[in-house]
């Protein structure tokens, strides 16, 4: 069994995970969300061998797409952008992967993020409607005791001395899913991106919307583009 190391100079920490991989983080993890990874590591599948989900998407081309992401997430890759015009089913793409990942056991606690109030109603209804299991919604309250969540970017912004989205430890998501990824105007130093250790997912049907802004650059720089 891998051991989890945290290493520091006392201005940045650097995170080497049980698959070998090396990172920098934000700050350590809670013992709870160690305890959670080490026991999704324990009993991991290979996503990229197990069955997409037809019920959820059914489309040729999003099967395909699916597929990819789950053979990208089975080397240790950590990001990827999904690029998808406006009306091919980003958000049911989005709920297949997550549906994979989850039964593979490569992922338990998972957020996806929208700006917009539609698309945030939109993942939760498909939360609901596909994975079969609570929503914890960021919008109304706080909530450390689920699995499922959904939020704006405006709610985990919000906050003076302390952003919402720092009761969270850094570990706390293994997946996170950025609808429009492209929209940062609400988070343009992209805290929120740089803060959390997880699984990191763009939809989006304009990968660069800025000559100075890529979302190229900031999901796939290390990793590699797919669709």
């Amino acid at each position: 069994m891998k051991i989890l190391i945290f290493l520091t100079n006392s201005e940045k920490w650097i995170f080497i995970d049980e698959y070998c991989v090396e990172r920098p983080v934000s700050d350590p993890f809670s013992q709870d969300d160690l305890t959670r990874r080490r026991n999704l590591y324990k009993s991991h599948q290979n996503p990229a061998t197990m069955k997409i989900n037809p019920k959820i998407v059914d489309r040729p081309r999003n099967l395909q797409i699916v597929r990819k992401l789950s053979e990208h997430f089975s080397e240790c890759y950590r990001t990827a952008l999904v690029e998808m015009a406006t009306g091919t089913e980003k958000t049911r793409v989005a709920m297949a992967i997550i549906d994979l990942l989850n039964r593979a056991n490569i992922v338990r606690n998972i957020l996806f993020i929208a700006d917009r109030i539609s698309l945030v109603n939109q993942a939760k209804d498909s939360f609901n409607k596909y994975l079969n299991e609570p929503v914890a919604d960021l919008r109304e309250c706080f909530d450390n005791n689920s699995r499922l969540y959904v939020s704006t970017v405006q709610t985990l912004m919000s906050g003076k001395d302390k952003r919402f989205f720092e009761k969270f430890s850094p570990g706390f998501f293994d997946l996170i899913v950025f609808d429009e990824v492209h929209r940062s105007i609400y988070d343009k130093n992209n805290l929120i991106f740089k803060y959390f250790d997880s699984i990191k997912i763009g939809l989006t049907a304009t990968p660069r919307e800025r000559e100075i802004q890529s979302t190229v650059d900031l999901l796939v720089k290390q990793d590699r583009v797919f669709l």
